[in-house]
């Protein structure tokens, strides 16, 4: 039996060498914690991202979208984007409503994109 590829998850780096998924990550607790790892496990065997795991953002965000769970009774987000097959996580956040925590994730996510293309920032894999 040949087991199936894992989709590819990558982590924003900044221009000062932070990785911020994994700074975000330590900010939550060790319950959070597991069942971020657990989720991205499984999303990394999924063919097929699709709601309510995976949804693509509409309005005027650059192609994002957000892989998204719950734990401890808070939604969380990776907001991110597909490309070639990668998930390229932007920003770790809350959500509640059409709430993000903090407020202008979405928009911090099109900065990081932004740096990205440019070639200020870089990614590296998600091993958290």
């Amino acid at each position: 039996m040949i087991d199936k590829p894992l989709k590819p998850v990558r982590c924003y780096v900044s221009p000062a060498g932070n990785n911020k998924i994994a700074d975000w990550y330590r900010g939550l607790s060790v319950q959070e914690r597991a069942d971020a790892d657990e989720f991205i496990k499984s999303m990394r065997k999924t063919a097929i991202w699709k709601m309510p795991q995976y949804r693509p953002l509409l309005k005027g965000h650059s192609k994002l979208g957000e892989l998204r769970w719950t734990s401890e009774k808070k939604e969380h987000r990776l907001v991110g984007y597909l490309e070639k097959g990668i998930f390229v996580a932007l920003m770790g956040c809350g959500h509640k409503g059409k709430i993000y925590d903090p407020a202008d994730a979405l928009e911090e996510a099109d900065r990081r994109k932004s740096r990205i293309s440019k070639g200020e920032a870089t990614t590296v894999e998600y091993d958290l």
